[in-house]
């Protein structure tokens, strides 16, 4: 494959057929612009040793100023970890705070892909790499992932699955299993756009650990889940910049801090599902403020059926845009909006919600069970044409609250 891909000319497609590829002599460099087509993800394995125990350097790397489509392969078995990732502090006076940033010491980021070019990776699988960060993929310009699985990554820092430094767009792609010594199974640097992506049994030690949006990111999350990952703080999502959720289901995620979302940037979550998370602060939404122009706005959202010791369902200051099903309001500081309903500890809201299971479409969600008070309570005027499945909305008289439409 090495000598196919030193020979062929800009523009070239490759076809690579069903084998195992080692790559003995150091990490695939593609330098030009070029297709490579494998007969199948379970059939075309690229590796960079026969085990990830031996491997000494990461699978491929895409240089700058090139345009390169990789489709129908597994990527595996790299390792780019031979030196130190740390945490460095630093003061921005604009903000007025200490955030943190990453120094890397020599280039240890991407196990599996390294990416300074124009990326898209479909129909692939990117699996069992290792790195300081981004062990999975590291993105440092622009990627396009489709149909495809991250999964079983490690890394000592951030990103064990995926971290994005420059542009991604995603889609139909599954995040699982991947674990972080730091933050997530993807952490968010740049500009990220998601759609029917699922986040699923990701760990990391830290915080956020289905995905981290820094305070230099801006995320967009569609029509996607995050559900059971784990993590000491944030369970499910931690956000620092701009995020907004859309049509998502966020669920099962466990922490002690903000069991399902925890976020100290700005926050936006509209006709979303957040439910049965779990934490000792914080079950479903933990807030904290910390520059003056943070802040959580929610529209046609439900917040139920999460547990922790304190604000079971939403800890910190929510802004309401209204019509949101909030289950229990001890903890949450909220400034409620028009129609929304709200639950206490003496007599809690049943959101009357179903377990996350596949109710169709691309990602598992939360259904409406019959007599649930999200049905039909939604604005008119309000209602996005598809729910996080596809399905059309509204099906009754007005849009279901939530992600779901019954």
């Amino acid at each position: 494959m090495r000598e196919r891909i030193a020979s062929a000319q800009p523009g070239d497609t490759i076809d690579i057929a069903a084998a195992v590829y080692t790559m003995t002599g150091g990490e695939l460099v593609i330098d030009k612009d070029l297709t490579l087509i494998g007969a199948g993800a379970e059939v075309t394995i690229i590796q960079a040793a026969p085990s990830l125990d031996q491997a000494v350097h990461r699978v491929i790397r895409v240089v700058e100023e090139t345009v390169v489509y990789i489709s129908g392969v597994t990527i595996r078995y790299g390792s780019e970890a031979s030196t130190e990732v740390r945490m460095v502090p630093f003061h921005s006076e604009a903000v007025g705070m200490i955030s943190s940033g990453i120094e890397a010491i020599r280039a240890e980021f991407g196990g599996g892909i390294y990416n300074q070019g124009t990326l898209t990776l479909t129909d692939s699988i990117v699996t069992e790499n290792f790195a300081g960060g981004g062990a999975g993929i590291f993105n440092g310009a622009k990627v396009t992932i489709g149909n495809s699985s991250i999964l079983g990554n490690k890394s000592r820092g951030y990103g064990s699955g995926l971290f994005n430094g420059g542009i991604l767009h995603a889609s139909n792609t599954l995040i699982a299993d991947n674990m972080a010594g730091g933050r997530a199974g993807f952490s968010n640097w740049g500009n990220a756009f998601l759609m029917g992506v699922t986040f699923d049994g990701n760990r990391s030690i830290i915080s956020g650990g289905g995905f981290h949006n820094a305070s230099v990111g801006t995320m967009t999350l569609d029509s996607s889940t995050v559900s059971n990952n784990e993590s000491s703080m944030a369970g499910g999502i931690n956000n620092w910049g701009r995020l907004s959720v859309i049509n998502s289901t966020i669920s099962g995620n466990t922490a002690r801090f903000g069991g399902g979302i925890e976020s100290r940037g700005v926050l936006a979550l509209t006709h979303s599902t957040v439910s049965g998370n779990s934490a000792v602060e914080g079950g479903g939404f933990a807030i904290r403020i910390m520059v003056s122009n943070d802040e959580t706005l929610i529209a046609n959202s439900i917040i139920a059926n999460n547990t922790a010791e304190i604000g079971p369902d939403c800890l910190g200051v929510i802004t309401s845009l209204g019509n949101n099903l909030i289950g229990h309001d001890s903890g949450c500081g909220f400034i409620p909006g028009d129609g929304d309903t709200m639950g206490t500890k003496a007599r809690p809201v049943d959101a009357r919600l179903g377990a996350l299971a596949d109710n169709g479409g691309p990602t598992a969600t939360n259904a409406l069970l019959p007599g649930s008070p999200a049905i039909d309570a939604s604005a008119e005027d309000s209602c996005p044409p598809l729910d996080q499945r596809g399905v059309p909305r509204p099906r009754g008289r007005s849009c279901d609250i939530g992600a779901f439409e019954w």
